[in-house]
């Protein structure tokens, strides 16, 4: 994806809003006869047919489990599971509706999710030292703390250069995810420390004085 972003700026340059998702095709229709773009669009339907038909099926099944099951406890398990494979072309033609109505939606949503997940780098990577550099509660803080600024910077479109107009413009182009990813260390750091400063007063204050 990279790769065709960066030759699409160099050989369609000026692509804005919606076209920008079709820069592959663009390039293509730019590059090659019209037979060999019509395989390139049948490939990309393909590939897009399978991690699609998991997504619906992990969907389906995450809607009958977390759902339908809470309504109805007593439910057997082939039960949830006919359940579930009802709910696949339901799932998919909402998924087209939003696709043909509001498909930078869609986008917003996977990019909140993968941020998301991001949130949980520093109190992985912490876990894996030797040093305790922070506390559960620092680590489980910080994690909240990004997703309210992934959730709060997604919902209202900020970007880095809208929050700080002054840097260059290389910086400028950033993702806005580092903002979360920031808050996230930033949290997770005064709250760590903190609570350690609170246990080792407790501590000093709990013990027996000297006679």
């Amino acid at each position: 994806m990279f790769l065709v972003g960066f030759a699409a700026i160099l050989q369609v340059p000026g692509l804005k809003g919606a076209d920008i998702d079709l820069a592959l095709f663009k390039l293509s229709v730019k590059t090659f006869d019209p037979w060999m773009v019509g395989i390139i669009g049948a490939a990309g339907v393909l590939t897009a047919l399978v991690p699609g038909s998991m997504i619906l099926m992990t969907a389906a099944t995450l809607l009958a489990n977390n759902l339908y099951r809470l309504a109805h406890r007593s439910a057997a398990d082939h039960h949830v599971v006919r359940v579930a494979k009802l709910l696949v072309p339901v799932v998919a033609l909402v998924a087209v509706y939003f696709t043909l109505t509001g498909g930078q939606t869609i986008v917003a949503l996977l990019l909140m999710g993968y941020s998301f997940v991001t949130q949980l780098f520093p109190a992985l990577a912490l876990s894996l030292t030797k040093t305790r550099w922070t506390t559960p509660a620092g680590a489980a803080a910080g994690i909240v703390a990004g997703v309210a600024t992934v959730a709060a910077v997604s919902l209202t479109h900020t970007t880095i250069a809208t929050l700080f107009p002054g840097l260059p413009a290389a910086m400028q182009e950033l993702n806005v995810g580092l903002i979360a990813l920031a808050v996230n260390v930033i949290v997770l750091a005064v709250v760590g420390v903190g609570e350690r400063l609170a246990t080792a007063r407790s501590r000093s204050l709990d013990k027996p004085t000297a006679r």
